[in-house]
């Protein structure tokens, strides 16, 4: 024994647990796009209207940003399932003498 165990039965709840978090923060995230940058309630008017464009682009930029932490939530979760399932087989395997 190394001193260092994993419950791997947890690890792949929390897989579970992470991917529902990646679906929620999705919905979010797409509650965001659907409301628009909000650049046009300010006008088009001079000055402003050069600020609104600089506003939307930049807060379209960071929507994008926030879609891709989607992604990699689901990733993790993705991972951590992969990792407990091979895991559970490899104990498996070396229990029965089996490869």
């Amino acid at each position: 024994m190394t001193g260092l165990e994993i419950a791997w039965g947890a690890v792949g709840q929390d897989a579970s647990r992470l991917q529902g978090h990646s679906e929620d923060y999705e919905a979010a995230v797409q509650r965001l796009k659907e409301r628009g940058n909000g650049a046009s309630a300010w006008g088009d008017v001079g000055l402003i209207g050069m600020f609104a464009s600089a506003y939307a682009e930049c807060s379209q930029f960071g929507v994008e940003a926030l879609s891709g932490l989607s992604e990699v939530i689901s990733g993790t979760g993705d991972g951590l399932r992969t990792a407990a399932r091979n895991a559970s087989e490899a104990d498996a395997a070396s229990m029965y003498g089996t490869t």
